[in-house]
């Protein structure tokens, strides 16, 4: 019997005597993974967005993922929230948008990015109580240039807002404007002539 009772209390002795701390070599654990073949994670110069979203945005001067990129329209953004705005994150294989996403071959269609930003625009709808009047894409440097042209095409044609692009500027956050400008001014409103006087 005093056996099986030593037989217990023998593990507990030495787990609560390291409890406060034993001497010796500490385990070595593998480091954490945020984002497979990717050291963008610890890179001291990422913006804040890109450290929210887990990507690297593509300078607006030399950058590859839109054509002309350095031509486009842009403001500088001192102050940008994630989630304070209707962002669908694009990279090499998934296009995400709140909680909907449009992953590899479905990328390749059309269609099925048109229902992934209108059923995320639905989710906007519930949540906030009013319509989104701009998506912002941010793009991942590395996303060919066909397909961010496919993504901005569609996104064009899903809703009724404004869509713009995040990109670098140096070291600043700049939003691009990819909503092209009207074809025509609009018509200057003739001025009522005045009466004559007699």
């Amino acid at each position: 019997m005093r056996l099986v009772h030593l037989k217990f209390v023998a593990p507990l002795l030495v787990f609560s005597a390291c409890g406060k701390g034993c001497s010796g070599p500490s385990p070595d654990l593998p480091p954490a993974v945020t984002d497979a073949g990717s050291g963008r994670a610890i890179d001291p110069n990422r913006l804040p967005v890109e450290r929210a979203l887990d990507l690297q945005l593509a300078d607006r001067r030399g950058g590859t993922i839109l054509p002309a990129m350095h031509m486009l329209p842009y403001r500088r953004l001192t102050d940008f929230d994630v989630t304070k705005n209707l962002v669908a994150r694009l990279d090499e294989h998934a296009l995400r948008i709140l909680e909907r996403e449009a992953r590899d071959e479905r990328l390749e269609s059309e269609d099925a990015i048109t229902t992934t930003l209108r059923m995320a625009a639905q989710d906007y709808r519930e949540r906030a109580g009013l319509e989104p009047n701009r998506l912002v894409l941010a793009v991942d440097a590395r996303v060919p240039m066909d397909l961010t042209s496919r993504v901005r095409k569609v996104a064009l044609k899903a809703g009724q807002w404004r869509v713009v692009a995040l990109a670098r500027d140096g070291d600043q956050l700049v939003e691009l404007s990819l909503t092209p400008p009207p074809d025509h001014r609009p018509a200057d409103v003739p001025s009522t002539p005045t009466p004559a006087t007699p």
